[in-house]
């Protein structure tokens, strides 16, 4: 199985953001899908993480090696500002709440044939959740094979994000006889 899954380390990272006051969101603007490229920056009053969707080589259906998208977290400093993955203007998303949770949605897709062979599985981090003191934020990935995320604030966190119904039929292909399968875990870190 292939796994996309964040680290332990990405995961400790986003769990330090919990109790922290959000100041702001930096990414690119959204367009009017609520669709940026590549990275947001989560900005605290005690620290700053970047979300990155990067493609990265990986063994893909058949054996290939393809460029799939995946989720990677790491902090940012004077030494490493953040920047945009694209040349464009950085945006600030004005929040001023406190970080009360933060969720981690994984989704485990498998792949087979006509005859229900598994051809291929893959374990990613699909979304992730800001809660705060009075809003909810997803950030969530689209198509596999692209490092474009979703951005919105929401009422309603499972409309927001991809649906399993989306992402089984990203990974399905008819032309090559495959039906793929999606169990979604969503795990909140402040009691973790």
């Amino acid at each position: 199985m292939i796994d996309h899954r964040l680290t332990q380390a990405d995961i400790s990272q986003l769990k330090s953001l919990i109790g922290t006051k959000l100041i702001c969101f930096k990414s690119e603007e959204k367009d009017s899908w609520n669709r940026i490229f590549g990275n947001i920056a989560i900005v605290t009053d005690k620290r700053v993480i970047e979300i990155r969707n990067e493609l990265t080589p990986t063994e893909y259906i058949g054996g290939n090696i393809e460029d799939v998208s995946r989720f990677f977290v790491k902090p940012i400093d004077d030494e490493h500002p953040f920047a945009l993955m694209i040349i464009s203007d950085v945006v600030e998303t004005s929040v001023n709440e406190t970080i009360t949770d933060i969720g981690i949605v994984t989704d485990d897709i498998s792949v087979k044939d006509l005859n229900g062979n598994i051809i291929y599985k893959i374990s990613t981090a699909e979304s992730i959740i800001i809660k705060t003191d009075s809003s909810s934020y997803v950030i969530s990935r689209d198509w596999h094979l692209e490092e474009v995320m979703y951005f919105i604030k929401t009422s309603d966190i499972q409309r927001d994000m991809r649906s399993v119904a989306d992402i089984i039929s990203d990974w399905s292909d008819e032309d090559e006889n495959t039906v793929a399968t999606c169990n979604r875990k969503e795990i909140f870190l402040k009691n973790s």
